[in-house]
């Protein structure tokens, strides 16, 4: 097996994602019953985190179902706005942890005989027989079509984020550095002592929530909204209460060399590196694929065909919950958060860029799911615009949990079902 490292490959045009998805169509068992409406459950609350100066804290676990009951989860607080009310002081701030929920599987030779042929000879004198030699024997042997070789598999040099240190904000129990933050990204790390610590990201009148390590380790977070000025702060709960102090806090301004970088690299939640497997099964999975659309097509193919969907985890997963590429690739089962950063990691990876999309999907499902970008159209979301097959298949979580790959295929392509509150 060929092994090597290489860069990008020319797209394609968008017919061969068409031809693909067909194929998987096809390849599918479609059921003849109905079956119950993905839109069948209950609602769940999307901003539990209420006021944007509060973090709240809510320890009760949070629900899970299928696809087809509902999807309810409390993710990290996502209020809008950013007109933040801490200081240096302790402030009093409840605290609502994010939870990722499920929603919802030779030839043979031929040898001749000899052949003797006989001439008789008559004469009045005497009657000869004479017999020719029999011809050497011959085989006719049919030439066998040796099959191609297995397409040469190319490890990429994947992006990997770094804090190299020269633009840092510095706290009292914490630190960000941003001197990478033109490629999409910066990493937080917390020096306290404290048992639960938040990072919040605040930029252009939007805001997000996360955890943050509280052993001191460097986490990477990306940068969702654009270019722009940001404000980050580290929190730290503080001992015997529900409230939380300011650890760290900072502003600067950023310019994107690309609005693609952030979902490029990897991250918290879309966690790999050069050496993980994700990074060798992607790039065997697109080994001999030269168009972005294949290699969408490829690796949606094979995470909804052998990745299934985990109810127990749904059923006991936990405030905080975060997703581990490699281990789902390894156990092969998964929530929709395990799904949708195990897709992300692997597209990211071939230099796809890729979102991990956090949001309800219809009626009101807490879910996960990707959108995709190509140069031929765009971010690709849930709705794909590809004339001729009517719907894209994004959405790995429910296509494969489904046993009608048609009912659910029509689902996913309705973009009015799904609405994104959050990338990572």
């Amino acid at each position: 097996m060929n092994i090597k490292r290489s860069g990008k490959t020319p797209d394609k045009i968008k017919a061969a994602l068409l031809a693909l998805l067909l194929a998987v169509l096809a390849g599918c068992n479609v059921e003849t019953s109905t079956l119950p409406s993905p839109d069948v459950g209950s609602s769940s609350e999307m901003s539990p985190g209420g006021d944007s100066s509060e973090i709240s804290d809510s320890s009760s676990s949070d629900n899970t179902h299928s696809p087809y009951t509902s999807d309810v989860s409390d993710p990290p607080d996502n209020s809008s706005g950013g007109d933040s009310s801490y200081s240096s002081d302790s402030t009093d701030v409840s605290e609502s942890e994010s939870s990722d929920v499920s929603d919802s599987e030779p030839q043979t030779s031929e040898n001749s005989e000899p052949i003797s042929e006989t001439s008789e000879e008559s004469s009045s004198e005497s009657t000869l027989s004479s017999s020719e030699p029999p011809p050497e024997s011959s085989s006719e042997e049919s030439s066998s079509v040796e099959p191609d070789p297995p397409p040469e598999i190319i490890i990429p040099d994947v992006k990997v984020p770094s804090s190299p240190g020269t633009q840092t904000i510095v706290g009292a129990n914490g630190a960000v550095d941003y001197s990478n933050a033109s490629q999409g990204y910066v990493s937080a790390r917390y020096t306290g002592s404290s048992s639960k610590v938040k990072f919040r990201i605040n930029a252009n009148g939007s805001e997000d929530n996360f955890d943050l390590d509280p052993n001191g380790a460097v986490e990477y977070y990306l940068l969702p909204y654009g270019s722009g000025s940001y404000t980050v702060t580290v929190f730290e709960q503080i001992p015997g209460s529900t409230g939380y102090a300011v650890a760290a806090q900072g502003s600067f301004d950023v310019q994107l060399d690309s609005p693609l970088l952030p979902f490029l690299y990897p991250n918290r939640y879309v966690n790999y590196g050069q050496n993980s497997d994700i990074v060798y099964k992607g790039a065997e999975l697109c080994a001999g694929k030269t168009s972005t659309i294949d290699k969408i097509a490829a690796i949606f193919t094979w995470v909804a065909e052998n990745v299934s969907y985990d109810y127990d985890l749904a059923a006991t997963v936990k405030s905080g919950y975060v997703p581990d590429p490699d281990r789902t690739l390894s156990k092969r089962t998964g929530i929709c958060f395990d799904y949708s950063a195990l897709m992300a990691a692997m597209l990211r990876s071939q230099s796809i860029p890729t979102r991990l999309a956090i949001g309800n999907a219809s009626p009101d499902i807490y879910h996960a799911w990707n959108e995709v970008y190509t140069e031929e159209t765009g971010w690709i979301t849930p709705e794909l615009l590809l004339s001729n097959s009517g719907y894209n298949l994004v959405d790995a979580t429910f296509y494969s949990s489904s046993p009608n790959k048609q009912q659910i295929a029509e689902y996913i392509s309705n973009g009015a079902n799904y609405a994104a509150v959050k990338y990572y």
